[in-house]
Order: C-alpha cells, then sequence, then structure tokens
C-alpha cells in the first residue's frame, strides 16, 4: 500500500507542479486563468504564486520519490488544495469557466491524495494489528 499512496502523492505533486510552468511563460497567464492581467504588478504576485506552486508540487513529488516527508508534504499538499476550494466556495461573484477548471483539478488532486493516505494508513492498522498477540 506504500507505493499505492506514494503514486498518488506522486499525481497529486504533479497537479500542484504544472501551473509552476507559468513563472517563466507569462504571456500563457491570462488563456491558462481566463483573466486580463492589469499590470505588472498583477503579473508579479500570478508569477510568485506560480512558483509557490512549484514548491508544493515539487515537495509532494520529492517525498513521493524519496520515501521520505510523507506526513509534512500530504499537509501541505492538502492545505494547498483545500484552501483555494474554501476560497472558491467564499467568492459571490461569477468564476468563469478556466477557473472552474483549476477547481475541478483541485477536487480531483485531493481525492487522489486521500485515497493514497486512506489506504496507505489502513493498511499500517491492519499491519499493526496482526503482529499483535492473539
Amino acid at each position: 500500500m506504500e507505493l499505492i499512496f506514494r503514486i498518488c502523492l506522486f499525481i497529486s505533486g504533479v497537479i500542484n507542479f504544472v501551473p509552476s510552468v507559468l513563472a517563466f511563460l507569462p504571456n500563457k497567464i491570462s488563456t491558462s486563468y481566463g483573466i486580463e492581467i492589469p499590470d505588472s504588478n498583477f503579473e508579479l504576485l500570478l508569477r510568485h504564486r506560480a512558483i509557490l506552486f512549484g514548491i508544493v508540487g515539487g515537495i509532494m513529488i520529492y517525498a513521493a520519490i524519496s520515501k521520505r516527508h510523507y506526513n509534512l508534504a500530504t499537509l501541505i499538499g492538502f492545505v494547498s488544495m483545500i484552501s483555494f476550494l474554501i476560497l472558491y466556495g467564499l467568492i459571490t461573484g461569477e468564476i468563469n469557466a478556466e477557473l472552474k477548471k483549476v477547481m475541478t483539478m483541485d477536487v480531483v488532486g485531493i481525492v487522489v491524495l486521500l485515497i493514497g493516505v486512506v489506504l496507505y494508513r489502513f493498511n499500517l492498522k491492519r499491519g499493526s494489528n496482526s503482529s499483535l498477540p492473539n
């Protein structure tokens, strides 16, 4: 089950890492998020946001490959994706189709990561119970 968890962590990490490419392709930010960037200040903030996604996704991918820091990587992944869903739900205005796709990808990332965590934790508990004397 650890392998399944690592695969799930890796997939969720990739989902988080992919937007980091936008830090180096600022002309794609508008089309990716369906927004207009009014000035260089907004561009800077959005490019920095992309870097932060690279850090989140990178930590998750590193943990999946190195078999280390599972709890930290899982927590960071869940906080990143769940916080976006909470903010998405708090917005009262209309959300465009591109940002709805972002929300959908976060839901996919959360579900994949949750499946991996549940299977891994369940297997750990089951394994520890089986080693107990009768």
